[in-house]
């Protein structure tokens, strides 16, 4: 690994020698998937006991598929050629990723019942599950260029796995409703929104994602962002 592991404008001299040292690097990205995977490791224990308690929570057993394939995409992810180390960016990388573990997973209101939202989150699941297949071992955390990818489900959409996780949480928190995960989810949003476009602004560091840009136009939803 070398000095590209950096985006522009970030600190130099001794500080910046020292970030980029391969052992340091390694050290880094080894502390970081490991925090990853632990968090993520978490809820899916606390979906799958919520799950035996009550097996008609599909709701909560649809989240959990979906955290264990966030879980394994981890664990399969390769090396960044670019990531975006800088504090601010790590934190809200880390809210938005894995803030979903705050989630209650508590029975609550039923805005919407669940034999409607169930299915729905269902299609949400596979839409991530199609957007991670596409991507591959191009997964992260942090905004990070693991090398561009184009087709699949990023033919329609910049950002389908992100898509996905914002409709199943939107299905979710209407078939079990409480103030308490609409902040949480909120505040998810928000933070994804912002990881949004560090990623982009990283990968439009390469002329193939500039192009990319012209073709595919929103990010999250056709015609709306």
């Amino acid at each position: 690994m070398s000095k590209s592991d950096t985006l522009p404008g970030t600190a130099t001299g001794f500080l910046s020698d020292l970030q980029a040292h391969p052992v340091f690097v390694d050290l880094r990205e080894g502390l970081f998937r490991f925090i990853a995977l632990l968090v993520a490791a978490i809820f899916v224990y606390r979906g799958v006991n919520n799950v035996i308690v009550d097996p008609g929570r599909l709701n909560v057993l649809l989240l959990t598929i979906s955290e264990t394939l966030t879980f394994i995409w981890l664990l399969l992810a390769r090396r960044p050629i670019v990531r975006d180390w800088s504090p601010f960016t790590v934190f809200i990388s880390l809210t938005a990723g894995f803030g979903s573990g705050l989630v209650s997973l508590q029975e609550g209101t039923a805005i919407i019942p669940l034999y409607v939202a169930a299915p729905l989150q269902f299609l949400a699941l596979w839409l991530v599950i199609w957007g991670k297949m596409s991507l591959g071992r191009s997964f992260a955390i942090l905004p990070a260029n693991r090398g561009v990818v184009t087709g699949g489900a990023y033919s329609y959409v910049r950002h389908p796995i992100y898509a996905g996780y914002l409709a199943g949480h939107i299905l979710f928190l209407l078939s079990s409703f409480s103030l308490y995960n609409f902040t949480v989810y909120a505040i998810i949003t928000l933070f994804q929104v912002h990881r949004i476009l560090r990623e982009e602004r990283i990968l439009a560091l390469t002329e193939e994602y500039r192009h990319y840009l012209g073709r595919v136009r929103y990010r999250l939803c056709p015609g709306i962002f």
